[in-house]
Parts: C-alpha cells; structure tokens; sequence
C-alpha cells in the first residue's frame, strides 16, 4: 500500500542529498550551455567532426550531429577560458551551421536556414588572453518557428528527423558520461540507472531467479535490460537504432554483454512507451546504443582492474583507427576483454547456500559468484557521399564471448558441475540516404542479426563425468522505407511527418544433446507505421502562459505470421508555458507475441516427490492430515495456446532550466503509469513466497491461485491428460510413484498473467558553477516506485510484489558531485537502494538498505606535455568503503548465496587504472 507520509519523507530526503551535494561538488550532466560561466578549452583538431566532439568532452554536453553535415569541413583551433556558447560559435564560423538546444544536456548541429556556407577562417594561435565577449548568440538561439527539427540526426523515440519530440522523457548518456562512470562493460553502465532493475537475465543470477521463470533459461549468462522491472521482454534494445538478435534458451532478451564499452558514442535511453515507432516490445521504453561512427587517426586503450580482496582480475585493451576523406570516412573498433571468476571463498561473509539434498557448500573455491569470462569485439562503420544528396553508411558489430562457471548443487563426495558455454554474434547494417527535396528525405536500411550459444554441461560424480550440450540459434533480418519532411508552415511552425514501412523475419532454435530439438520456431513481420509533429503555438503566434504547444502523434500498424495483426498508437503533448519549462505528457498502446522460444516450446515437464520431504526441507507445515504421505507433481515448461502481450503505459512530467550568471540548474520530474495485461510468467504466489507453499495456500484460502493451478486428488483421467501432454518422461524422486499423487503444481508453468501494473516516480536534478577552483557540479537521479503488482486471474486479488526478496524494492537514487579544472576531472557517485523484507508474510525477515560510493578520477595531457599530448589516465573505484551486500537467505538450487543479486552485488571494493593515448 502506498505509504503518503513514507514518501514525503523519502522525498525530502533525495532532496536534501541533492542539495548538500550542490554546495560543492561535478557531474557530468551539467548544463554545458549556460551563458553566463566560463570553461577552459583546448581544442587543436583540424577536422570539425572532431573539434565538436572534443568540445562535447571539455563542456560536458553531448553533441549530435550528422557526419554527411559536417564532412570535409575544417575547425578553427579554441584555447582558453570561453563561455561554452561563444566557444561553440568560434568553432562554428564560416560552417553555415548553428547549434541548438537538444532533450536534456544534448545540443543539435544544424545548417542555418539560409546561410551561405563558407570556408572556414584560419586557424589561429592560443586565444586565452580576451575571450570573447559574452553574447546571447544564434546559435543557441530558439528558432524562428520555436521547433528544433530541421538536422538530418534521427533521436531515439522518433521517425522525424531532427529532434524528438519533447512531449516523451529521454535521457541521452554520452560518451564522456559512460568512460567517466567508472564502468568496464556495456552492461555495468545500464545497472548503474535506477529505473533499471537488475532482475532478469543476469550473470549475477547463473541459475535464474526463484520468482522469474524467464531468468532460468539464460544459459548464456548474459544480462538483459530491465526498465521498469517488467522483465527483458518489456525493454527493446537498439544498436544504431536497429534490432539485434535476441539470445537465450528461448529468445527472450538482447545480451548488453555482447556490444563492447570502447566502441559506443552514446547511449540514448527513452522510459516510455514507444510500440507506435518500433514494435510491440518497446513497453517500458528503449535503450539505443550508438557506436562511433567518425574517427581520424588513432586511439590506444588499456585497463586494468582487481578486487581488494579475492583473487578476481580484470583487463580489457582497445584499439581505434580511423580516416576521411572529402566525402566519406572508415572506423574500426577492436576491444578484448578478459575477467576472471570470483568464487565464495572471495567473499566469506556472503551467507552459504544449501544443497539440494540439504547440506551446506562443501567447497566455497569451487562455487562461483560471478563466472570467468573472455571476450572479442570487433566493429566497423563507414560512409561515402555520393553528391550532395545520395549517401551510403554501413556498419558491423562481431563479439565473441567464452564463460566459465562452476558450481556444486550436492554434498555427494566429488560433485560438481562446469557450464561451459561460447556465445557468437554478428551484426550489420547498409542504409541509403537521399534528399529529395529541400526538407524531404528518403531512406532505406537493411538489417541482419545472427547469435550462436554453445553451451557445454559437465556433471562430475565421483570419477565419472557426463556431458550434455545444447545449441541455440537466432536470426533476424529486416528492411526499412521510410519518407520524411516538412509538409507546410504555420502560425506555430513547420509541421513534419514521416512514413514508413518495415519487414522483418526471425527464426530461432535450441536442441539438446539428450532431449533433442526443444524450441522451434520462426516469423514474419510487416508493419507501416507514420509520425507527425503538430507545433500549435510556437514562436510566431505565443501567449502569456503559452509558449508552445505541440502535438505528436503516431501509429504503427504489424501483421504477425503467427499472432495477426494489430495498431499501436501513441499521442504526446508538450506545453511550455515560460521560458526554460516544459510540461508534457504521453499515452501509448503495444502489442506483442510471445518470444519465439516460448511459441515453439517443446519444454513442459514433471517431477514426483514425496509431499513431507518438500515441507521439511523448507520448515512448512503440513496444511491437512489428509495430505500425510503423499507423493507430489511440480510441472514446469510452456503452456500451450499462449496470447500475446498487451500494454498501455502513461506518462506525465516536467522539465525545467535555468541559467544565472555562472550557475546553471536543471530539474525533470516524470510520473508513469503501465498496465502490463497477458505478460508471461508464473503465476505469482500471495505473500510473494516459495512455490512449494502453494498448495498449503490454496487448501487454506480458496481462491487465492487460480483455478486448475493446483490440484487435489486428481483422477486418473486428469493425470493422464496432463502426463500426456509432457514433453519429457515425467521425474520420479526419493521413491515418489504416479500412483500416489495427491498434489499436482503448475505455478511454474509460464503462461499469461492477467495483469501486472506499475506506477512510479522519476526524479533528475543538476546544478553547475564556475568557481576559482573550477567548474563544480552535482546531480541526481532517482527512482521511486508507487506501485508494482501482478494479477494471475481476473478472479484473484493483485499480489504486491515491491520491497521484497528478488523484485524491485521502492527507492533508488545515484547521485554524484565532482570538480573539473584543466586536465583534471573527479567525480564521487552516491548509489542508494531501500530496506524491505524476505515476503509480505507475518513472519518476514528484514533485509537492509544498501549504500555504496563509488570515485572516478582522471586527467587528460594538454599539448604542452610533449610526447604526453592526446594521452589520459583515469582511476576508478567501485564500492570505495567495501559495502557488503545485505544479507537475505541463500537459495541453493538457484546458486544463490547469501544476497539479493537484484538489488546488490558481491563484487565488493574494485579498483581500476586506464590509460588512453590519441595518435
């Protein structure tokens, strides 16, 4: 139940953090636009490609711009102390381009209506000596018609081009923000976000997760992005605005793993509904990588890293090259990784699991919390202009990753079993750009996706080993059409509108060495989709309390192979009633068929146990005298005739900024609203308890599962039916026999849910200034959830699942401070997440809050260091105080030991050294 006092009080508290927080100390989402403060630059680049993206670095904004825009152009050099609009401007003169304020901190390179391009003034000396004077410039400017959509750069959550519309909360990461957090993997960066939760697929979960049936298929040990906590299905992930195969046993999640940290330029990340552009699986949002695509000369990298206690080391190099020429330009991307296991015996004071047969851990160095793991990446992009209006870019993602993880689920002398699994991915676009018109584009991409995972099983008893392994396939290719302009002017500005058609084909397989083909299945998908932007009051036509009003609206209408067709609409409003606020709001539709892997499962089985010995393994009483002695069926696998998904999600929120001398502030509020109806899982238990406690809930509370979830006393003909309908011979343990089943569980079979809602709060706040001791600036981030419940049945009650073991808890923030002068840049991060408990049962256990702090210092070598120019040292350290994760009870058939690997880690205090050099 929603707690009003809990709240304010968790409020005011993420609060007051910010503000102590902004008395002193940088974050890297600071408002790099403000007019008034000053920052010292050193910007010796001859090409603009690369002048603007080192002006992105020194200010701290991300840059967007198209490379066809600035091919060939030369860049001016920038030394000294400027206000970063003046600075912009110096590096701009004589472009015909101008920059505008982009969603957040990001700024849009444009060409300026009407302006002659030109040849750039020479290059000139150092110019520390007389800045320029302070000016309210162009090229920050509002435009005339009060819309920023004329660029040719498409932003994550948008067909236009230019721009997203503003009326949908995005945050864009840029590549400064990712290298400055402290993170070695793609993966890392996305955990770090509090409205991401670690649920799911993960490599901290090698067994999957007790409560989510999904999580247990990920042989790959990969991790999956989770907005919203509605699990990987719900999140559609991006690589350059294109799908990417998905992996698993069934299919069900994008491997963050796989796309390597030293090849993205930024990452964008949308927390609303957005089916009307992509597909039905973007429900909680999208998260877009975009790699580098312009480069000039070469980039050397080199970290290392090591926990402080534990034998767990860390390296990972890469290599950049890159060239351009006149009208086009290569990149390539080379990044290995390498990491070792992390076992028990690193961390004595995690808790041990019991074995399956109800024995402790016999050997802790032979138990891995985070598994070894080796990895190749490999990426390529390039582009070539073909006259003023045709251009060509391609690009190519390759990685190649090996796991290693060893565990132990028996006492049984020698006992021990290796996951050995290889994961292949490949990846690659062509996408052909033209003009059409002034203002009108067209455009045509082509998509093609492959992931192969090996995975080899060795069970060791005693001297005896045996293998099982099992391969899964997945491809996906795709094309695109779309159009794209500016259809007429009106009072309030340009309308635009894009059209768009899309075709894609998937298929995906998993066999077994010893079961055989167990998932098959493929699909086709066509779909048109179209966009419009509606700017209703703009510039030329504003009021008091009205500065603009915008309407964007978009539809998406698929036809699925297997599942029929559907429409997925969204509208999105934005108001801005003054100068520096937006008020927007969005409502959307999505509909999604299940994950291939779950449409050709060939996967349900059964196991026998005797009823007493589960209860006694488990502490449980016996609900009935009439169930003593009797044997037990837990059923598992895919129901058959699934549904798909449907969802609708609502947001609403503000945006505010404001810039004052040398002090800047920003502030975004966001509330959002998600009604998941017909999501796979198993069905949730009340009290959010072990699935075995089912059936005592059911004797006991009639109603509360249901029905057919769990049978008693099943006839013979019942038992037939449901044994007929495994896809494997049904498990007999312990001496169990069909013939004396009294109890039949099918909580862990996956079908659809009724529904699953969510409600909660965003909250991001940034304050920058110049000082004498540089420019200083704080922010934070934080998440905080007013609802999250999951309806099995229209018959039975919603199950609260918030604030208890392995679901999302209410409260999480990450904040950061930091100080940037010269070549040197610090950074501390705050990460906090909420108590909660075990269940929702009376008889709970509590489970702390965690709070971690993490450091990131760097300094970048200035040309006067000789040899030294272009190089850059970085240190980082996660959990600086050695935070032990809270306790929470072990789970040992899961491999679980001792915490919660949703809601913490056990890697503990980890330092890192980098070292970059730019040839």
């Amino acid at each position: 139940m929603f707690n009003k006092a809990q709240f304010n009080a968790r409020l005011f508290s993420a609060a007051a953090v910010s503000i102590i927080l902004s008395t002193g100390l940088t974050d890297a989402h600071a408002d790099a636009l403000s007019p008034g403060g000053q920052v010292e630059f050193d910007i010796d680049a001859p090409m603009l490609a690369d002048a603007l993206r080192a002006f992105g670095t020194q200010s701290g904004a991300p840059i967007l711009f198209s490379e066809a825009l600035v091919a060939g152009r030369k860049a001016p050099r920038l030394n000294g102390n400027f206000v970063p609009t003046d600075a912009l401007d110096h590096l701009l003169q004589g472009s015909g381009l101008e920059a505008v304020k982009g969603p957040g901190r990001a700024i849009i390179i444009r060409a300026r209506a009407g302006a002659p391009v030109q040849a750039p003034p020479p290059a000139r000396a150092g110019q520390a000596e007389t800045p320029a004077q302070t000016l309210t410039p162009p090229s920050v400017a509002e435009p005339d018609d009060g819309t920023l959509r004329v660029d040719t750069v498409t932003v994550t959550g948008t067909s236009l081009r230019g721009i997203s519309p503003e009326s949908s909360p995005l945050q864009i990461y840029s590549r400064e923000d990712i290298l400055g957090s402290g993170v070695t993997t793609t993966e890392q960066f996305i955990r770090t976000l509090p409205q991401n939760f670690g649920g799911g697929s993960s490599e901290f979960a090698p067994g999957g997760l007790p409560n989510d049936i999904n999580s247990r298929q990920n042989n790959t040990f990969g991790t999956s992005a989770n907005l919203r906590g509605l699990g990987s299905r719900g999140t559609l992930v991006l690589l350059n605005g294109n799908r990417l195969a998905p992996t698993s046993k069934v299919g069900d999640f994008v491997d963050l793993s796989l796309i390597p940290v030293s090849a993205l330029e930024r990452v964008d990340v949308l927390t609303d509904g957005a089916s009307s552009i992509y597909g039905g699986d973007a429900v909680a949002g999208v998260i877009n990588f975009v790699l580098r695509d312009d480069f000039e000369g070469a980039e050397t990298s080199a970290r290392y890293g090591s926990v402080t206690d534990g034998d767990m080391n860390e390296y990972r190099l890469s290599q950049t090259l890159g060239t351009a020429w006149g009208s086009g330009n290569i990149l390539g991307t080379y990044e290995y990784f390498d990491r070792g296991n992390l076992t028990l015996a690193d961390r004595p004071n995690i808790g041990l699991p019991l074995l399956t047969d109800g024995e402790p851990v016999p050997d802790t160095g032979a138990v891995d919390l985070l598994p070894q793991q080796r990895r190749h990446s490999a990426v390529v992009s390039a582009r070539q202009a073909f006259g003023p209006a045709l251009e060509l870019t391609g690009s190519g993602l390759y990685s190649k990753r090996d796991v290693v993880s060893h565990s132990i689920l028996s006492s049984a002398p020698g006992y021990k079993q290796i996951y050995n699994t290889d994961s292949e991915s490949l990846s690659g676009s062509l996408g052909v750009d033209y003009e059409l018109a002034p203002g009108w584009f067209a455009a045509a991409d082509a998509t093609y996706s492959q992931i192969r995972n090996e995975e080899t099983l060795t069970f060791f008893l005693t001297q005896d080993p045996s293998v099982d392994q099992t391969e899964s396939r997945s491809d996906l290719w795709s094309l695109d059409a779309q159009i794209n302009g500016d259809l007429l002017n009106i009072p309030g500005g340009r309308i635009k509108a894009a059209l768009g058609g899309h075709f894609r084909r998937e298929s995906f397989t998993n066999e077994s060495q010893s079961s055989g083909v167990n998932r098959d299945a493929e699909r086709d998908v066509s779909a048109v989709y179209g966009e419009l932007l509606l700017p209703i009051i703009g510039e030329g036509n504003s009021l008091p309390l009205a500065r603009r009003l915008e309407l964007n609206l978009s539809g998406r209408f698929d036809d699925y192979s297997d599942f029929g067709s559907s429409f997925s609409p969204k509208a999105g409003i934005l108001w801005s009633p003054a100068s520096g606020l937006n008020l927007r709001t969005s409502y959307s539709e999505s509909f999604a068929p299940p994950p291939l892997g779950r449409v050709g499962a060939l996967d349900r089985t059964g196991s026998v146990s005797p009823y007493q010995l589960i209860l006694d393994r488990l502490g449980l009483p016996l609900p009935d005298a009439s169930l003593a002695g009797v044997d037990y069926m837990v059923l598992g696998g895919t129901a058959e005739n699934l549904d798909a998904e449907e969802s609708r999600t609502f947001t609403a929120g503000l945006d505010y900024s404001r810039d004052e001398g040398s002090h800047a502030w920003s502030a975004t509020a966001n509330y959002y609203d998600i009604a998941f109806d017909g999501r796979l899982g198993s069905t949730p238990v009340p009290g959010n308890v072990n699935i075995n406690a089912a059936p005592g809930i059911a004797f006991t509370m009639p109603g509360s599962l249901p029905d057919g979830t769990i049978i008693f006393n099943p006839s013979s003909e019942e038992l037939n039916a449901i044994l007929a309908g495994l896809s494997h011979p049904v498990r007999l343990n312990s001496g169990a026999s069909l013939d004396n089943i009294a109890i039949i569980n099918s909580v862990n079979v996956v079908r659809n849910i009724a529904e699953t809602q969510t409600r909660g709060l965003d909250a991001q706040l940034t304050y920058s200034a110049d000082t004498r001791l540089g420019r200083i600036s704080t922010g934070l981030n934080a998440n905080y959830i007013l609802e999250f419940s999951e309806q099995a049945a229209a018959t039975t009650p919603p199950v609260e699942t918030t604030n208890t073991l392995y679901n999302p808890v209410d409260l999480k923030i990450r904040a950061n401070a930091g100080i940037h002068r010269g070549g040197f840049k610090g950074t501390l991060f705050l990460n906090y997440s909420d108590s909660y408990q075990t269940d929702t049962t009376a008889d709970a256990s509590d489970i702390g809050s965690w709070t971690t702090v993490d450091a990131a210092l760097s300094y970048t070598f200035e040309d006067r260091a000789g040899w030294l120019d272009g190089a850059a040292a970085s240190l980082s350290v996660t959990n600086l105080f050695d935070r032990n994760p809270p306790s929470a009870p072990s789970r040992g058939s899961f491999l679980i030991s001792g915490f919660d690997p949703t809601n913490a880690s056990p890697l503990g205090r980890f330092v890192a050294l980098e070292l970059r050099k730019r040839f």
